[in-house]
C-alpha cells in the first residue's frame, strides 16, 4: 500500500532527505515494532518512532505513573499518576500520529514468556530498567533471529549499541553474567539525569528507524557509551563470541534469577 496524501504531507520533510523516499517511508510504514518499557528510554523511543511513521509498535510496560517519572518521561502529566503508562503512553502517541497503530501491553516479561512474546517483530528495542528482563529479551531476540537496539542509563552514562542476532554481538556476548543481586544501584537509589534518557532513547529510535528504512546503522558491533559529566562519547568494540550462551553455536537458557541470591548486610 502506498502513502497517502496526509502521510506524504506529514513526512515532507523525512521524504526529501537524501537515501529517504516513497520506498523507505513505506517500509517504515509496513514495520512492526516492540518497545520494552515506557519509562525513561521508552517515551523518546517511541515518540520518535511514531513521528517517523512506524506503522505499528507495541509498547511493554506493567507500571503506573509516578510523580517521580517526570524528570525525564514526558508523555505523563500529573494528572495520570497511579494510571498505567502504557495505556496513557498509547493514548498520546496514537493522538500525536493517528496514522499509525500504537499498543498497550501491560504484561511482565520474564524468561518463560519472552520468546513467544518478541516472535515476528520486525526490530526491538530495550528500554527495561533491570538485569532480568534485560537479558530474557536478548536472549528471546538472538533465539528469533530478531534485531535488538539495547540502550541504557544510569546517573550521568548511557549506553547504546545495535545488536543483529547471527551477524554481530549481543549482549550476553558482551556481558556473558549478570551484576550480583544489589551491586549496581537502581535509579531509585542513584539516580538518572533526564537529559541523558533523551540523549540514549534518541540514538536507540535513530539506529532503529535506519535500519527499518533499509539505510545501515553505526553501531553493529560497537558499544557507544555517554558520558554527560565531560561530554565524553567513547565506542567499544564489541566481538561476537561463538561459545555465547545466547547468539553462540549452541542456545543455552540462562534465566536470571536474582530471588534466589542472598544479599548480606
Amino acid at each position: 500500500m502506498g502513502l497517502s496524501l496526509n502521510e506524504i504531507k506529514r513526512y515532507s520533510r523525512q521524504l526529501v532527505l537524501q537515501d529517504m523516499g516513497a520506498r523507505e517511508q513505506n517500509r517504515l510504514k509496513d514495520a512492526k515494532v516492540a518497545v520494552t518499557g515506557a519509562g525513561g528510554l521508552g517515551c523518546p523511543v517511541s515518540t520518535y518512532l511514531s513521528l517517523a511513521g512506524v506503522g505499528r509498535i507495541d509498547l511493554f510496560d506493567m507500571d503506573n505513573v509516578e510523580l517521580s517519572n517526570f524528570n525525564r518521561q514526558f508523555l505523563y502529566t500529573p494528572e495520570d499518576v497511579g494510571k498505567p503508562k502504557v495505556e496513557v503512553a498509547a493514548k498520546r502517541l496514537q493522538a500525536v500520529n493517528p496514522e499509525i497503530e500504537v499498543n498497550a501491553i501491560n504484561k511482565m516479561i520474564t524468561y518463560d514468556n519472552a520468546f513467544d512474546l518478541f516472535k515476528g517483530y520486525d526490530a526491538v528495542i530495550d528500554g527495561t530498567d533491570n538485569f532480568p528482563v534485560r537479558y530474557a529479551v536478548n536472549d528471546a531476540c538472538a533465539v528469533n533471529k530478531t534485531p535488538l537496539f539495547h540502550g541504557a542509563v544510569l546517573m550521568y552514562e548511557g549506553r547504546v549499541t545495535s545488536i543483529f542476532p547471527g551477524e554481530t554481538s549481543c549482549f550476553r556476548c558482551a556481558f556473558p553474567h549478570p551484576p550480583p543481586a544489589g551491586s549496581i544501584p537502581t535509579c531509585r537509589e542513584a539516580g538518572v539525569f533526564g537529559a541523558m534518557t533523551g540523549i540514549v532513547g534518541s540514538i536507540q529510535s535513530l539506529e532503529a528507524i535506519r535500519y527499518l528504512a533499509g539505510l545501515e546503522v553505526s553501531l553493529k558491533d560497537t558499544l557507544l557509551i555517554i558520558n554527560a559529566d565531560y561530554s565524553i562519547y567513547d565506542k567499544i568494540k564489541l566481538k561476537r563470541r561463538s561459545d555465547c550462551t545466547a547468539c553462540g553455536e549452541t542456545f543455552i537458557p540462562q534465566p536470571v534469577d536474582y530471588s534466589c541470591e542472598v544479599v548480606e548486610g
